[in-house]
């Protein structure tokens, strides 16, 4: 069985975008080392991301969108109501996100990419096993930010902190 985890970066107020749903305050960062991630994301079965997630990192990409580029061929799932083909190992589906984390997990770990339509839920069903949170030297002010409301706290306990150039990264693991 694998584990649920979140992997991405926050700005330092906690927006993981800026209200149009821009990364710009990520992407353009000096310093980031080439194989950031790669020990984590190499390890990932699949990947579950929402639609504005996906339209935000397709539209900046200059070529083929790979969403792992360390693991190129693992399936991603585009969470959407809307009617989309899927390309390569991209499949869109309008499956609850709690169901398709839990029939993911049963194949291996499984990457949690997005914002609170995506982790929310699955922190409220409390599947999400890990968040490794990278939390950039930027404060945006305004944005969408990454955690939604829940109807009880949940408890993480801090297991590693890394700087990978201008980031720092915490590594939390939920507490049972």
């Amino acid at each position: 069985m694998g584990r649920i985890q979140f992997y991405g970066a926050v700005s330092l107020d906690g927006f993981l975008a800026t209200e149009d749903d821009r990364l710009d305050w990520l992407t353009g960062l000096i310093g980031l080392p080439a194989n950031i991630g790669q020990e984590t994301l190499s390890q990932m079965a699949s990947a579950i991301l929402g639609r504005v997630t996906y339209d935000t990192i397709q539209a900046d990409m200059t070529e083929d969108l790979t969403l792992n580029p360390y693991n190129a061929d693992i399936p991603g799932y585009v969470l959407t109501h809307q009617s989309r083909s899927d390309q390569g190992p991209l499949h869109f589906t309008d499956t609850p996100v709690v169901d398709l984390a839990q029939r993911l997990q049963a194949k291996g770990n499984v990457w949690i990419v997005g914002g609170q339509q995506i982790l929310t839920p699955l922190l409220a069903a409390n599947l999400v096993d890990d968040l490794y949170l990278q939390v950039a030297p930027t404060l945006l002010g305004r944005g969408k930010r990454l955690f939604g409301e829940l109807a009880k706290p949940q408890t993480f306990e801090l297991q590693a902190v890394h700087q990978y150039g201008p980031l720092a990264e915490m590594v939390y693991r939920r507490q049972n």
